[in-house]
């Protein structure tokens, strides 16, 4: 085997492998972000997960074995052990043990990495939400860091049991005319953010306007988009930066009126985050001689010749801003500041329920 490699930092390897047992095979989905692996094994019907760290990971005499390794280097171990069927599992209530053996250096070693279904992870939330909501009113209520944990895991666990209570299936969605930008498997979270504010399933997504195709002009938005409500606005910068927004009263070629829309957010693809709006009036502001702009301090501003020329625009650390980005400033643009940047392409889809 080959030596131990320094870890790469931001390396992402995705890769999915096979393991044999009882005549069956189960395929167990690994990805990489630095040195973290994240392990998703589907047996018999259950998914159960893993977010681990490559040093974290030790055998039985708890010696890290995987200090130095790359990601890649590890799946590739994982692979070829799995293929000689050194891979094994081993099932014990909600948890599944997931065994293999290996020699590293001219010395056997055993690995046990303990995978937890869903159900098991709301559970694990819940015992260590409900221990927190007791240190808290122990402590004081005035405890800001620990209020701020309560309410992420709060809502950890309530898009959680949305996931599992669901049944929609984004597979099942049709996505007319593809968009160049977003793919299918993305739209789950904008999904989740109109359902929440409209109580309505999205049944299909019809493409209305792609800047590059019908004119990245103010005249061939307005006429392709105004007077339809509910559109989704895709965005992509020139600096592969993915972002939008979401509005269900209609966009208008007025002299520049603002307009009221409590369903209204915007969202990062790229983060995998929405920004609601903060309701004060001016979710969206229609002119004839724009394209579409969300709330104030140019949240998102898009200009005549948006491609052609630096006229978009975001602005995330505006004080001010219609729209809450929670103190992400680096939300939509490249730098988070005031930026005019250039637009590669942008689309508008009318959602339809």
């Amino acid at each position: 085997m080959e030596a131990p490699k320094p870890i790469l930092t931001g390396q992402e390897i995705s890769q999915t492998i096979f393991i044999e047992q009882n005549n069956e095979k189960y395929p167990l989905n690994l990805n990489s972000a630095g040195d973290i692996i994240t392990f998703s094994l589907d047996y018999n019907s259950i998914n159960y997960t893993k977010k681990i760290s490559l040093k974290e990971i030790k055998d039985k005499e708890s010696i890290a074995v995987f200090l130095q390794y790359t990601p890649k280097v590890f799946i590739d171990v994982l692979k070829k052990l799995s293929e000689t069927k050194k891979l094994s599992l081993v099932k014990k209530d909600n948890v599944i043990n997931l065994n293999f053996e290996l020699e590293i250096m001219f010395q056997k070693h055993e690995i046990e990495i303990e995978l937890i279904s869903k159900d098991k992870n709301i559970e694990l939330i819940e015992k260590e939400l409900n221990e927190l909501k007791i240190n808290y009113n122990k402590i004081n209520e005035e405890n800001k860091e620990l209020k701020k944990r309560i309410e992420i895991l709060e809502s950890e666990m309530k898009e959680i049991k949305k996931i599992l209570n669901q049944d929609f299936n984004i597979n099942k969605l049709k996505i007319g005319n593809k968009s160049v930008i977003m793919n299918e498997n993305e739209f789950d979270l904008i999904h989740l953010a109109i359902k929440s504010r409209l109580n309505k399933e999205v049944k299909e997504l019809k493409k209305l306007y792609q800047a590059t195709i019908d004119g990245d002009g103010p005249i061939n938005f307005h006429s392709r988009c105004d007077n339809i409500p509910n559109t989704l606005v895709i965005i992509k910068s020139a600096g592969n930066r993915r972002f939008g927004g979401f509005v269900s009263i209609p966009w208008s070629s007025s002299n520049g009126e603002w307009k009221d829309d409590s369903n209204a957010f915007l969202f990062s693809l790229d983060k995998r985050k929405i920004y609601s709006y903060k309701k004060d009036g001016k979710a969206v502001c229609n002119h004839k001689n724009y394209g579409p702009r969300f709330g104030l301090g140019h949240a998102i501003y898009i200009g005549p010749n948006c491609i052609q020329e630096k006229q978009l625009y975001t602005y995330e650390s505006y004080s001010s801003s219609s729209y809450n980005f929670n103190g992400d400033n680096n939300a939509l643009s490249e730098d988070g500041k005031s930026s005019h940047i250039y637009a590669s392409e942008y689309e508008v889809f009318q959602v339809i329920f």
